[in-house]
């Protein structure tokens, strides 16, 4: 009888034996407690977390071993456990008195229950979540201060993929478009913007797609009230693991106002204040530029030099304001007696210039004596009621597109100009 005893004893401290190792293996924290909340059972490693032999915890509750203070949702869960017999299933937050470390758990608590079905305690089984959590804090962190820049940006920053529909937009573009952010997803920009602004927005989009490469540059941004914005902005791919491109981000910064003040630098660069035609500067830079042209293209390129005959008598008698005059409505003459593609300069003093392209030697001999003709029936009204009238000496000739720069032509028709002058003027000479 003793015999059957002792091997049903050792059989049941060998299963006990197993279970216990079962349970050391889980890499999870296993316990229990009982209605007071002391522990009645911990595993080899809620006795490594507190640095205790099992049998030093038993006994103990949580305020032997934890801040409860800092992490009071422990105790709550007990209670909701033992006294309404409900099971948890939610994280807790553990702060370790022995090293103050706080550590984050997922934790499952289910009630005891003895033969009766009445309530003698709980076990619970806890999974080490720190590394997760506070790699999730830090997300939310990161995640948090980008949607406070990108919502607080004053930049339009968007995502597009490679079929070159959004898949985010924030606050700002949003405005823009007149749209919202959660409308724009998967839609393309011709969807919000007139078309003509679609096609300018889409050039960098597809330089971008064909070179897998940064991009920047200008853009031109008519909004559906009809107002004119540009922006600059850089446009970065995101790339796979073959590194094609599988999507990319933009940032466009609003340069209205610094543009506007570039084209009206840019255009007071190339113009003179007096009579609003191209200066001597400008001039220089479009013939050097048609001259290319006509070398590619073979068409010709006339050219007018003149400048009023006796100029200095009208200072001197009228004064300069009334020179002045004469010079403004001399080019609204010229403007308003050549073709759009040709261009009037005052290139200084009472000399002005006309560039032809396309025309012929007939072609722009005929276009000086109409400027020439024009300009002698003009009447500009002096104060003393006389009406002053003008004359004329013109050079003319065409750039040789054989030759490899301007300089001879502009030379040879400045030579011309002379000899109208020097021949009686009111006169065109030609080379």
């Amino acid at each position: 009888m003793n015999l059957a005893l002792d091997q049903q004893l050792n059989t049941s401290l060998q299963e006990l034996s197993l279970h216990q190792q079962v349970l050391n293996s889980l890499g999870a924290y296993i316990f229990m407690k009982d209605l007071n909340y002391r522990y009645t059972y911990v595993n080899d490693l809620v006795a490594q977390l507190f640095r205790l032999p099992p049998k030093n915890i038993i006994g103990h509750k949580d305020d032997d071993f934890f801040f409860l203070e800092h992490c009071d949702q422990l105790a709550i869960n007990d209670r909701k456990v033992v006294e309404q017999g409900v099971t948890i299933e939610e994280e807790e937050v553990n702060v370790i008195k022995e090293t103050g470390e706080k550590r984050y758990y997922w934790t499952v608590k289910k009630p005891l229950y003895d033969q009766h079905g009445t309530i003698i305690g709980l076990s619970g089984i806890s999974t080490d979540i720190t590394m997760q959590r506070l790699a999730q804090i830090q997300l939310d962190e990161k995640q948090q201060l980008l949607t406070t820049v990108l919502e607080n940006a004053e930049a339009s920053i968007y995502m597009k993929d490679k079929d070159c529909r959004f898949r985010f937009i924030n606050k700002n573009t949003a405005d823009i478009f007149g749209t919202t952010q959660e409308a724009a997803v998967g839609k393309l920009i011709c969807e919000f913007m007139p078309p003509e602004t679609a096609a300018s927005l889409n050039i960098l989009d597809q330089q971008l797609l064909k070179t897998g490469e940064k991009v920047s540059g200008e853009e031109k941004v008519i909004l559906n009230s009809g107002e004119v914005k540009y922006y600059w902005s850089t446009k970065v791919p995101i790339k796979d693991s073959s590194g094609k491109v599988k999507s990319f981000i933009g940032f466009s910064n609003d340069i209205t106002e610094l543009s506007y003040l570039k084209k009206d630098y840019e255009y007071k660069a190339a113009t003179d204040d007096l009579t609003q035609l191209a200066n001597r500067r400008e001039f220089m830079r479009v013939i050097n530029e048609e001259f290319k042209r006509a070398c590619r293209t073979k068409l010709s390129l006339g050219l007018i030099f003149f400048d009023i005959d006796f100029f200095k008598r009208i200072n001197d008698k009228y004064g300069h304001a009334i020179g002045d005059k004469v010079l403004i409505e001399l080019a609204k003459c010229c403007t308003s007696h050549v073709r759009s593609s040709d261009l009037v300069a005052r290139l200084g003093g009472e000399e002005f210039a006309v560039l032809l392209p396309g025309n012929t030697l007939e072609q722009t001999k005929a276009a000086a004596n109409k400027l020439r003709e024009q300009l002698e029936a003009m009447r500009v009204l002096a104060p003393d009621g006389q009406h002053i009238s003008i004359t004329i000496s013109a050079g003319v000739t065409m750039v040789d597109l054989d030759g490899e720069s301007v300089e001879k032509p502009l030379i040879e028709v400045d030579k011309a100009l002379y000899q109208a002058k020097n021949s009686g003027r009111n006169r065109i000479i030609i080379i």
